[in-house]
């Protein structure tokens, strides 16, 4: 098996906050969504973009526990 047949995150320094753009593609937020899981704070810009895949998104990781609030 090659390094790119798989991912190895490490974990690392837990920092205070996070603002992701989404750059209006669903994938960015939902792929870097689980930052939440290491940080205080993650801010994901336009989180609506997970509507065209996936609606329930955010109410499903709320779910599995992580606390999702809606400006």
């Amino acid at each position: 098996m090659g390094i790119e047949d798989y991912l190895h995150i490490q974990e690392g320094i837990q920092k205070d906050s996070g603002v992701i753009s989404t750059y209006d593609d669903h994938r960015m937020a939902m792929a870097f969504a689980p930052l939440a899981l290491r940080l205080k704070d993650l801010t994901i810009k336009e989180p609506e973009v997970v509507n065209k895949s996936y609606p329930s998104f955010w109410k499903h990781l709320g779910m599995v526990g992580i606390t999702v609030n809606e400006f």
